[in-house]
């Protein structure tokens, strides 16, 4: 469905970021509107992106002026704001973009790495994940973590983590989302590929639905992961080493067949709509967020 004709408003060309200083960024409206060549849902609403911390003046001036950022939801524990590299002695360790609230969403919970992490550890390296933690060696917490569970689990298998024991997560980001004083908003994590795709696909998901054509057309979003991250793929890498992650473990890239597999989970528990009642989305949430998100809501 790609190469359509701009008659109708639709993107010829799925274009890239205009921001020079955040990675992966998209107006998620425009991409699944140019994949289906047809106007589905609002432009300029809905956007992604990698962190925004070294946004350029220039780039706060888009947010601000052009796509008049209302919300941010931020996917990011604060353990990973800390880490944030700085570019030059001078610069803060977040942008700031005027008039848009930050909602930080860390989709990594006491549960989720009680759950789906440390219970996975032999006796003995819990031990030894414990008292490294006790002694403040985070860096090394975070590799051990990594290396035994995270890289093993894979990201099919984190999204399957993540959709368990989320769930107030993800019903306080589809809480802000339902909220029309809230858009235009951007949603992101470090990378704004794998906390940042779930968090799409369970907003297009139910918006869109959940057949064929509308899986694939929430895949090509998630794909563009790839190209969107390609300038900076040396560098994520070489931040993600020390954690434990190396290039084979397949974190810096967007994974075939992630949508579909995850998009199964969803089915195991009955659907879309029954998985968000049991995080407590209410349906007049849902309704909420497809008024606000499709041309037609009817």
């Amino acid at each position: 469905m790609a190469n359509l004709d701009n008659s109708d408003g639709i993107q010829k060309e799925f274009r890239g970021s205009v921001l020079t200083g955040v990675y992966n960024y998209r107006d998620i409206g425009a991409t699944i509107n140019h994949y289906c060549g047809k106007r589905i849902m609002k432009e300029g609403w809905l956007f992604r992106s990698g962190r925004l911390d070294h946004a350029t003046p220039a780039d706060v001036e888009i947010l601000t002026l052009k796509t008049q950022l209302t919300s941010i939801l931020d996917l990011r524990t604060q353990s990973e704001r800390d880490r944030v590299p700085k570019k030059d002695s001078n610069q803060n360790r977040v942008a700031t973009v005027p008039n848009a609230t930050v909602h930080q969403i860390p989709y990594l919970n006491s549960q989720f790495t009680k759950k789906a992490l440390l219970s996975r550890l032999p006796w003995y390296r819990l031990i030894q994940v414990l008292f490294c933690h006790l002694l403040g060696f985070r860096t090394t917490v975070l590799r051990l973590t990594s290396t035994l569970t995270i890289v093993p689990l894979g990201l099919k298998g984190i999204a399957y983590e993540c959709l368990r024991w989320l769930k107030p997560e993800i019903k306080q980001t589809f809480t802000i989302l339902s909220k029309q004083s809230n858009y235009p908003a951007l949603i992101h994590c470090t990378q704004g590929k794998d906390r940042t795709g779930l968090a799409t696909l369970l907003v297009l998901l139910t918006i869109l639905g959940e057949g064929h054509e509308e899986v694939k057309a929430i895949d090509y979003d998630y794909m563009l992961s790839n190209e969107g991250l390609k300038p900076i793929r040396e560098e994520m890498l070489a931040e993600m080493t020390p954690l434990g992650y190396t290039e084979e473990s397949g974190f810096a890239d967007a994974e075939e067949g992630w949508v579909e597999t995850v998009v199964g989970y969803i089915e195991e528990e009955g659907g879309i709509e029954k998985y968000l009642a049991n995080a407590q989305v209410t349906a007049e949430e849902i309704k909420q967020i497809r008024e606000c998100l499709l041309v037609s809501s009817s």
